[in-house]
């Protein structure tokens, strides 16, 4: 019997190892990916007047993209319900300022954001005071 909660310890601190090498390796990689986010501004003085739409575009898909990747940082280490949240709203908001090609698109889009932060007010800050006056 004793064999099972130990199991269960042993494979929760190794999940929990993994998670963090993930977490050090996306970090890593958003730190490598910030010194191209600076070349694009060299891209974005370069391009003539029809192309600095598409560069400019390329550069807040990337710096958002790099948003996401912290944003996955925070979920991966603190497991929180609003580092989910915010996750998912920027991956949103990354697709409708990048990829959001009908007006179908841009109102669902719209709608869920608008959906998330409903929650993040009214359901998970209520949730985080409750938890504090539980400590108090």
């Amino acid at each position: 019997m004793d064999k099972i909660p130990l199991f269960k310890t042993s494979v929760g601190r190794f999940a929990r190892a993994l998670e963090f090498i993930i977490a050090v390796a996306i970090a890593l990689g958003v730190v490598l990916g910030f010194f191209d986010l600076v070349k694009y501004y060299s891209l974005i003085l370069k391009a003539d007047v029809l192309g600095t739409y598409d560069v400019f575009q390329g550069f807040l898909g990337f710096a958002l993209l790099l948003i996401v990747g912290i944003e996955m940082i925070f979920m991966l280490l603190y497991h929180s319900t609003k580092a989910i949240l915010e996750l998912i709203l920027f991956v949103i908001a990354r697709k409708l300022l990048i990829y959001a090609n009908t007006m179908t698109d841009i109102v669902l889009g719209a709608v869920a954001i608008l959906i998330i932060f409903m929650t993040l007010h009214f359901f998970v800050k209520d949730r985080e005071k409750r938890v504090l006056q539980r400590k108090a």
